[in-house]
C-alpha cells in the first residue's frame, strides 16, 4: 500500500501477552486447572484476551490503511489490502488447520475420531473461515481460529467504514456507537446461545461468543478499536494519555475487573482504554514495552495463538498430567505449585513451536504471497496484524 505509517511499537508486547494469557486460559481449561475460581476469576475471564485483538486491530487497520480509502476504494488499493491482510492470516491458519486434520485423523484412539468437535463436515466451514457464523452448532476443529474467521469478517467491511468515516464523521461516530453497544448487548442478553457440551446449563450474560455469532463480537471490538483511533488522532489525547499514570490506572482497573469477574462490556471498555493508552505513550512504559523480549513475543504471537491447540488435543483425548483430579473440561484439576510448573513448560515449549512456524511457515508464506500476487513493497516490510508486530514505518 502507498500509505507510510508510523510503527505502533508499543502495542506488539500487548499482543504476545494476550496470546500466553489465552493459551493459559485453555491450558486450564483442556488440560488442568491450577488457580482456584474461588481465589481468582482472572484466568476464568482470560477468553476476553480475544477482544483486545480486536479493538488493537480495528485500531492498526485505521493507523495503517485509513488515508488510502478516505477518499474512495480503488479496485488497486482494495486488491493490495485483500491481498495483504490474506497472505498475514490465512497461511498459518491453513497449515495449522491442515496438520491438525492428518494428525488427529491418524493419531486418534479407535472409536474417537470423528468426535464432536472434529468432524468432516467442518472441514469446509474452517477452511473457507466461516468457522464463527454459527454454522455448527459447537466450535470445531483448531478452536482459536474461528476469530480469525471474525477477523477476516472485519477485514472486508473495513474499506467501506474507513470512507464512512472519512466523509461523514459525526454521523459515523453515531451509527458505530449504537453498533457497539446493540452488538454486546444482544451477545450478551437476546441472541439464543448454549453451552455445546452441556446444553441445559444456562450460558452467562458474558461475551464469550466463537462458533456461535463470533463474527459479531470481532466486528464490534475491531470498530471499538477505530473509534479509539479517531481519539488518538487529536493532539491534546495523545499529550494526555503520554503518562504513564493512565497506562498503569487502565491496566490496574482491568486486572481488578477479570478478578472480580465485573460485567465484560466493561472489561471492553478497558481495553479500549488500555490499547489508546499504549498508543499514546512515550514515558517508562515506552521503555518497557521496547524490551526485545517483549518484542519477540509480539512478533511471534499470531503462532502462539494458533499452534496452542497441538498442545491441548492430546488432552481432549484422554491424556493426562500426574496428580489431575476430575474429570470434563475446565473440571481438571491439580495441586498449584506442580499445575504452575506444567504450565511453564507448556508455555515455553509452545514458544519454541510458535517460533518454528513464524520463521518456517509465517513469514514466508506471507512474503511469498505478496510479492506474488500483491504490492512488491510487502516483500520488505511486515504487514500489521492484530497478533504479529509489524517492524517497518510503511506497509
Amino acid at each position: 500500500m502507498p500509505s507510510k505509517a508510523q510503527y505502533l511499537s508499543n502495542l506488539t508486547p500487548l499482543r504476545g501477552i494476550a496470546a500466553l494469557l489465552v493459551a493459559i486460559f485453555h491450558f486450564e481449561m483442556a488440560i488442568a486447572r491450577f488457580v482456584p475460581a474461588a481465589q481468582t476469576m482472572f484466568f476464568e475471564k482470560c477468553y476476553l484476551m480475544v477482544d483486545l485483538f480486536f479493538v488493537m486491530s480495528g485500531f492498526i487497520m485505521l493507523h495503517v490503511y485509513g488515508k488510502d480509502f478516505s477518499q474512495s476504494i480503488s479496485k488497486h488499493l482494495l486488491r493490495n489490502f485483500f491481498v495483504a491482510r490474506f497472505a498475514r492470516i490465512y497461511p498459518l491458519h491453513f497449515f495449522s488447520t491442515t496438520l491438525l486434520i492428518i494428525l488427529v485423523i491418524v493419531f486418534s484412539p479407535v472409536g474417537m475420531y470423528p468426535n464432536a468437535m472434529q468432524f468432516p463436515a467442518a472441514i469446509p466451514t474452517n477452511i473457507f473461515l466461516l468457522q464463527s457464523f454459527y454454522i455448527h452448532k459447537i466450535y470445531t476443529w483448531n478452536i482459536p481460529s474461528w476469530s480469525i474467521s471474525s477477523e477476516w469478517a472485519a477485514y472486508i467491511i473495513f474499506p467501506l467504514l474507513a470512507l464512512f468515516i472519512s466523509r461523514k464523521r459525526k454521523l459515523s461516530i453515531v451509527v458505530m456507537i449504537i453498533f457497539i453497544v446493540a452488538s454486546y448487548l444482544s451477545i450478551m442478553y437476546l441472541l439464543p446461545r448454549k453451552n455445546p457440551l452441556y446444553p441445559s446449563i444456562p450460558v452467562p450474560h458474558n461475551i464469550n461468543t466463537t462458533y456461535d455469532y463470533g463474527f459479531l463480537r470481532g466486528i464490534a471490538g475491531f470498530i471499538t478499536g477505530m473509534m479509539m483511533y479517531l481519539l488518538y488522532q487529536s493532539n491534546k489525547i495523545k499529550n494526555i494519555f503520554s503518562r504513564d499514570i493512565f497506562t498503569f490506572i487502565a491496566i490496574l482497573l482491568l486486572i481488578a475487573a477479570m478478578h472480580f469477574a465485573i460485567n465484560d462490556g466493561f472489561c471492553v471498555i478497558l481495553f479500549a482504554g488500555i490499547v489508546l493508552c499504549f498508543g499514546c505513550n512515550s514515558g517508562y512504559v515506552h521503555k518497557i514495552c521496547n524490551n526485545r523480549v517483549l518484542q519477540y513475543l509480539g512478533l511471534i504471537s499470531y503462532s502462539i495463538y494458533l499452534m496452542q491447540i497441538f498442545f491441548q488435543d492430546p488432552f481432549s483425548k484422554g491424556l493426562r498430567l500426574p496428580g489431575v483430579t476430575g474429570l470434563g473440561r475446565g473440571k481438571q484439576n491439580i495441586e498449584f505449585w506442580n499445575g504452575l510448573m506444567y504450565c511453564i513448560i507448556y508455555l515455553l515449549l509452545l514458544i519454541a513451536v510458535s517460533s518454528i512456524t513464524y520463521y518456517f511457515i509465517e513469514n514466508p508464506s506471507r512474503k511469498f504471497i505478496n510479492r506474488k500476487w500483491g504490492n512488491k513493497k510487502f516483500d520488505n516490510v511486515m504487514a500489521t496484524n492484530i497478533y504479529s508486530a509489524e517492524p517497518s514505518s510503511s506497509t
